[in-house]
Parts: structure tokens; C-alpha cells; sequence
């Protein structure tokens, strides 16, 4: 579900993003991932797949507990976004937002987190990148799950990290299945256009 602002951040212990399209905008070829995601399925299976997202490709590797080929679909996804990260392309009011968040009422002690389908790699290169990577505490990519969005296992093993409740997160993605995610954990969600929306308002103010 889609908010309104004004956000409140009152009581909020951990503030979780995803990074593609919320952080900053990746330049990876995704058809053409998919596509070679696709082949090495049929390849190595024999079978015809009929999927329309990577995590659905993957999610049939889990099931056939093929740990090995996980590991080697990870590699070729870690592959492809990182051969354009330089030419990533921030968006400027999310870090705005993460280096000034006090002034939106953000405690001083709240935590950082990133949420993505990204892999490990992606997520701290960009932040690197970003010069924003100091800024968050725990990171939860594509390899560090077997359910991936809309399941909320990120999103909970986001919870058992901080040892906070659902309801002392916030999240933030670009996409209706980071807010599905947010909704099976229990967290409060938020299209990260609400968000800019809101930096863009205080900086009018």
C-alpha cells in the first residue's frame, strides 16, 4: 500500500532501503541477465521454463537443491552488475536524506539497513560509490536468502539483527513487490517517490 506524507520517523529503530531504483539507479543489462539466466536453466536442466523474474528462476534452482548452481546463477548476476557500476547513477534526494536524516526527525541512534535483490558486492560497491557506504550498518543481498521478494525473509532476518519489532522498522523500495515484502513482515512501507517528495517539500521549507 502507498502513504501519504508526511512520514513520521518518531520511534523508528531502523531505517531499510532497497538500492536499485531507490538509492541509486543501476546500469546492468537485466534483459540480457535474464536471458543468459534462462539458457543456463534449460542448459543444465533440460527443461523449458516459462518465468517472468530472476528470483522465479532461482527460487526452482532452491527447490531442486542444487546449493552449486545457486552459487554459480550468483556469480553471473554478480557478474553483470557490476561490469557498468561506474556508471551508476545516484539519486540525489535519498542521499540527501541519508546524510542529513536528523533534520526528518530521525534519531540520532537509528540504524541503516539495505534490503535488495542486488548481491553483496552491488550493494557496497554502490554505497562506496555513493560515498554514503559508512552510513549503514547491515546489508541484506540477493545470496543472503533463498526467498526473495515479495517473501520477507530480508526483511526479518533485518529484524533478528537489530532485535527490534516490526513495527520499529521503516521501509523504503521502488517497486510493488519491496512494499508486498514489507506487508508479509509486517513493516511499514513506502514507495521511495514518497520519500523524495518529502526531501524535495524540506528543502522548499
Amino acid at each position: 500500500m502507498t502513504r501519504k506524507i508526511p512520514l513520521s520517523f518518531t520511534g523508528k529503530k531502523v531505517i531499510v532501503f532497497d538500492l536499485d531504483g531507490t538509492i541509486v539507479r543501476l546500469a546492468a543489462d537485466w534483459h540480457s541477465l535474464f536471458k543468459a539466466l534462462t539458457s543456463r536453466f534449460t542448459e543444465k536442466y533440460r527443461e523449458a521454463i516459462n518465468y517472468h523474474s530472476m528470483s522465479a528462476i532461482l527460487s526452482k534452482i532452491v527447490e531442486k537443491g542444487d546449493e552449486e548452481e545457486l552459487q554459480l546463477n550468483f556469480n553471473l548476476i554478480r557478474q553483470y552488475e557490476l561490469e557498468n557500476i561506474t556508471r551508476n547513477e545516484s539519486i540525489k534526494e535519498t542521499i540527501f536524506f541519508l546524510n542529513n536524516k536528523e533534520l526528518f526527525g530521525v534519531s540520532h541512534s537509528a540504524n541503516l539497513a539495505v534490503f535488495s535483490l542486488n548481491t553483496r558486492s552491488t550493494i557496497l560497491k554502490s554505497l562506496k560509490m555513493a560515498g554514503i557506504l559508512d552510513k549503514f550498518e547491515f546489508f541484506v543481498g540477493r545470496e543472503d536468502v533463498r526467498k526473495w521478494k515479495p517473501e520477507p525473509d530480508g526483511l526479518l532476518k533485518i529484524l533478528d539483527y537489530f532485535k527490534v519489532n516490526a513495527e520499529d522498522i521503516i521501509y523504503f523500495g521502488d517497486s510493488e513487490i519491496d512494499l508486498l515484502a514489507g506487508s508479509n513482515a509486517g513493516v511499514e512501507s513506502y514507495y521511495i517517490d514518497t520519500l523524495i517528495n518529502h526531501v524535495r517539500n524540506m528543502k522548499k521549507s
